[in-house]
């Protein structure tokens, strides 16, 4: 198939949206479902990842469409995850790093807290379910998502953006 040929009538650069929103709307809607409905909380989970999911769904009120249903399992193991970190932190936070060893081989002796583990593991999900999501500035960047006021990036004096 030959390569499409430039109009020569559109100047070099120039973004011309030809998509109707109507359509653009509807094409969105097949790639991810429509916004996420975060009145439908995820079942079984516990205080904490709901408390992080209505929390999420707080912040991200305002812009419909910035998860889609189609990212709802993601969004939810994120909640997942921050519980967990959560529940192994506040372990740590009360025993301390290191604790009686519980093994045959360890009893009598300091170890280190099982439950740093859990939190590097949490932690680790944690970063990853973040990037995906769009959750750190970092990560809105590389997806091409603008920070409110980032006047650098802002098309609103380019009337051909």
């Amino acid at each position: 198939m030959p390569a499409r040929r430039a109009d020569p009538r559109i100047p070099k650069g120039l973004k011309i949206k030809t998509a109707e929103p109507a359509l653009r709307i509807a094409r969105e809607a097949e790639i991810g479902g429509l916004g996420l409905d975060w009145s439908v909380r995820p079942a079984g989970m516990d205080a904490v990842g709901l408390a992080e999911w209505d929390r999420l769904a707080e912040v991200y009120a305002h812009d419909a469409t910035r998860f889609r249903e189609g990212e709802r399992a993601a969004v939810t193991a994120y909640c997942a995850y921050w519980s967990a970190f959560e529940a192994a932190r506040k372990d740590v936070a009360e025993r301390g790093t290191v604790v009686e060893g519980r093994s045959d081989m360890d009893r009598g002796r300091l170890v280190k807290n099982p439950a740093l583990v859990a939190m590097r593991e949490a932690s680790q999900q944690l970063r990853y379910w973040a990037r995906e999501l769009g959750l750190t500035t970092d990560a809105r960047v590389r997806i091409g998502l603008t920070e409110a006021g980032d006047d650098k990036t802002r098309d609103d004096d380019n009337p051909f953006a």
